[in-house]
């Protein structure tokens, strides 16, 4: 049996209430020795709002969730008994790696409403260019994730829109896969499956209120339904379903995209939104992208090549694009068979 194929629904405990992450220290007092990997700005923006003990052994990083960096934070938390991971995707995907090299719990409080890593068994590994390179699961999930609203109302507001942008890919990609599987699917991946309906529309109906409550800097009922969507049940998706309910076609472009340098500025969430409109096109579905575009419009996700920043060569970075997602151990084989020219044709839909 392969690791996406077993079920895990979620963090062993996991709490969200404003205010809470004052309280870490209580919460993980059973430990001596506790070690936090954080990042740069989430380090700062962390202590803007609480405390660390002055005890606890602090270490920052900086880049991807690289090999080399898991192996050197992994070496230098030798000693700890626990990982707590305070930052974004990136740092929290490097901290729960460090730990499970380490075969020691990880706890994970989120800075930033941007992925599901905080949330999630498994990290997304890059080389040291920010190339994609494979995704590997944990032998455990987060002992906790811990979710403080008034802490994540410090986000760039860019991070939580790109959040949004990949969390809503949940209903795209998990539809399509279970969509063109031919065998019987499960109960627990139907569960997937319709948890990712609702995820769709709670983002398409509260997504916008969320962004103003965010630019005003005040809490609001909408801001933490869609932290907690992106945080929290974006990762029950695949967590149920399994392979069923994992990456497909636009996260497969979004790899691809990974490859050209011009795009390495831009946001994961954003690519992925993308991504979700060139999956549509390759299934032909322009009504749902006609559908979708006001929507990305006022959230400002990219619709063409040059809002990814790629003006010159462009038609070398469709091919480029396409010759990555049409790898045989790429995502976008899970939903159906599709050629590096009907990828390029996809992307020339949106150009059009």
């Amino acid at each position: 049996m392969q690791p996406e194929d077993i079920v895990r629904s979620g963090p062993n405990q996991y709490i969200c209430k404003q205010g809470m992450v004052k309280e870490l220290p209580v919460l993980v007092k059973e430990w001596k020795h506790p070690v936090v990997v954080t990042g740069i700005k989430s380090y700062e923006a962390f202590q803007t709002y609480a405390a660390i003990p002055p005890e606890w052994r602090v270490i920052q990083h900086k880049g991807y969730s690289s090999p080399e960096a898991i192996r050197e934070i992994a070496e230098q938390a030798a000693s700890a008994d626990l990982i707590i991971g305070i930052g974004g995707g990136t740092v929290l995907d490097t901290a729960k790696a460090a730990a499970d090299r380490l075969d020691i719990e990880v706890i994970t409080v989120p800075t930033i409403p941007g992925t599901c890593a905080a949330s999630t068994p498994l990290s997304v590994i890059y080389d040291q260019e920010g190339n994609f390179i494979r995704v590997d699961y944990h032998k455990r999930s987060s002992y906790l994730t811990l979710v403080d609203p008034l802490l994540l109302l410090s986000s760039p507001i860019e991070y939580v829109k790109s959040g949004i942008g990949d969390t809503l890919a949940k209903w795209y990609e998990a539809e399509a896969i279970i969509r063109n599987t031919k065998e019987p699917v499960s109960l627990m991946v139907q569960a997937g499956l319709r948890q990712s309906v609702y995820i769709r529309d709670l983002l398409l109906q509260e997504s916008l209120k969320a962004v103003e409550s965010l630019e005003k800097g005040e809490a609001s009922a909408s801001f933490t339904a869609v932290a907690e969507t992106i945080i929290t049940l974006a990762g029950t998706v695949g967590g149920y379903a399994g392979r069923f309910g994992r990456m497909a076609g636009a996260h497969a472009v979004h790899n691809g995209l990974s490859f050209i340098p011009e795009t390495h500025h831009v946001l994961h969430g954003q690519k992925v939104a993308y991504g979700i409109l060139i999956q549509l096109a390759l299934e032909k579905r322009n009504q749902e992208i006609e559908e979708l575009i006001p929507f990305y419009q006022q959230l400002g996700f990219p619709v063409k090549l040059s809002d990814l920043g790629i003006y010159k060569n462009q038609e070398h970075a469709k091919k480029v694009v396409a010759a990555h997602a049409c790898k045989p151990e790429e995502s976008l084989c899970l939903m159906g068979s599709y050629r590096e020219a009907d990828v390029v044709a996809a992307i020339n839909v949106l150009e059009s």
